[in-house]
């Protein structure tokens, strides 16, 4: 090897696999330094040198390197996700090595982020993000295992219970509504969709009596096309809200331009006064996975076997059994037979209770 200079530059020779290499610098330093560190990996060989290199990785080092061409391959919120664990939970190993981040380095890291008043369930969130790190510098060969996986994780925050609409008190929301907020009501409260499939869902999802899902319309983790029965009454006044809004296109989104952010402000300013209304003041926090829940409950009410329910709302029957169990084990009184029946019924006690409370106003 040897260093020449040529014009302004410097050029360094060497070989590499019995082939002559080259490489310029602007600085003489910079082109010393380059002929140091080839003699000095030639010496080493190519194992010692690629081992070495592997364990002066910091963390910081992968994510800004291989992992870069991991995370292009994610959503755009999964990668916010990680970005978040990164910034605010996780900033104090960026520095370290990858081969020290090991499970008692993990299990004193996560003590630090309790005693900084982190919730449990944040805690696992962010160890999780780096547990997904971790794996991805097992397949990149940086490390031999992810620690990770074997760290005691702190236990989650217990879940509060779901608090269902009851069947009375969803139908006094939804004829409380009218426009586009009883369609957002109708798609949430009797066909069970999530936020996501419902600020897309375009009118050719609903076709007769049958309302379809796309795989492309739902959250990724439950990506499968579903077809739900849609009881009468609902394709009845959707079509209404159809003619109502101007014969919109097949294409054009039932609920009109409305973003996710849209849609939870919706549930902040409008959904959640109008369910205190309804309920009386017994639900006072509700957004719109209160009506998804108070459908999923609804369907033990007309005949749907857990099994049958969990495939309606589009989730595994253990979630759904470990989600509303309470529900259904609390459940009494009369069963229908059917969404149409039980629909039919509660509007008609509603309407009972309406005309009972007028004729007490007028004695």
């Amino acid at each position: 090897m040897s260093i020449h200079p040529e014009g302004k530059k410097w050029r360094v020779k060497y070989r590499i696999a019995g082939k002559q290499r080259s490489r310029t610098f602007d600085r003489k330093g910079d082109a010393r330094t380059f002929d140091a560190e080839v003699t000095r990996r030639r010496q080493l060989g190519p194992l010692l040198a690629a081992e070495l290199e592997r364990d002066a990785m910091t963390l910081d080092q992968f994510v800004r390197g291989p992992w870069r061409t991991q995370a292009a391959t994610l959503a755009g919120p999964t990668r916010a996700k990680y970005a978040w664990a990164l910034e605010k939970h996780l900033s104090e190993l960026l520095d370290e090595p990858l081969i020290s981040i090991d499970v008692a380095r993990l299990a004193e890291h996560q003590q630090l982020l309790l005693d900084r008043g982190a919730t449990p369930s944040t805690v696992r969130e962010a160890l999780t993000r780096l547990s997904g790190i971790l794996q991805v510098a097992v397949e990149h060969g940086r490390i031999p295992a992810n620690p990770a996986r074997a760290l005691r994780k702190v236990p989650a925050d217990p879940s509060e219970e779901v608090e269902p609409l009851s069947p009375v008190e969803l139908e006094r929301l939804i004829t409380g509504f009218s426009g586009r907020d009883r369609a957002v009501a109708l798609l949430a409260g009797h066909l069970g969709l999530r936020p996501i499939e419902i600020h897309g869902a375009p009118w050719t999802a609903l076709h007769g009596l049958t309302f379809t899902v796309g795989r492309s319309r739902t959250k990724r983790t439950a990506s499968r096309t579903r077809v739900i029965a849609a009881p009468e009454v609902t394709a009845r006044e959707l079509k209404a809200w159809r003619l109502e809004s101007g014969r919109p296109g097949d294409d054009e989104p039932i609920v009109g331009v409305m973003s996710p952010n849209a849609l939870r402000l919706w549930g902040a300013k409008r959904l959640r006064p109008a369910v205190a209304a309804a309920t009386g003041g017994r639900i006072r926090d509700a957004t719109v996975y209160t009506l998804r829940h108070s459908h999923a409950s609804a369907l033990h009410y007309a005949g749907f076997t857990p099994a049958e329910a969990a495939e309606r709302m589009g989730h595994g029957l253990g979630l759904h059994w470990r989600t509303y169990a309470h529900v259904v084990k609390a459940m009494s009184g009369t069963r229908y037979d059917g969404l149409d029946a039980l629909i039919s019924a509660a509007r008609a006690r509603l309407e009972l209770r309406e005309s009972s409370v007028t004729a007490d106003r007028r004695d």
